[in-house]
């Protein structure tokens, strides 16, 4: 059996996600979190496999807040 997701986020007890927790946490595809960590907009560790902090996904989430990415991946702000 697999290990149950606690999509949480706000739970301190949960210090690192897989590619695949993120993608589900953002609601997106795992290539499209691959591409955010080249392009630089999401910072991640290998440790085995490629994993994000807690904190990153905060900090990516907070500074992207309000704005909106394109299908490449371009910041651009809303109106």
């Amino acid at each position: 059996m697999g290990r149950k997701i606690d999509k949480n986020i706000d739970n301190p007890n949960e210090l690192l996600y897989t590619i695949s927790e993120v993608s589900k946490i953002l609601k997106v595809n795992k290539n499209y979190v691959y591409a955010l960590i080249n392009d630089g907009h999401l910072k991640s560790i290998k440790l085995g496999c490629r994993k994000v902090t807690r904190k990153a996904l905060l900090e990516f989430l907070d500074k992207y807040d309000g704005l909106d990415f394109d299908k490449a991946l371009c910041v651009k702000t809303t109106q």
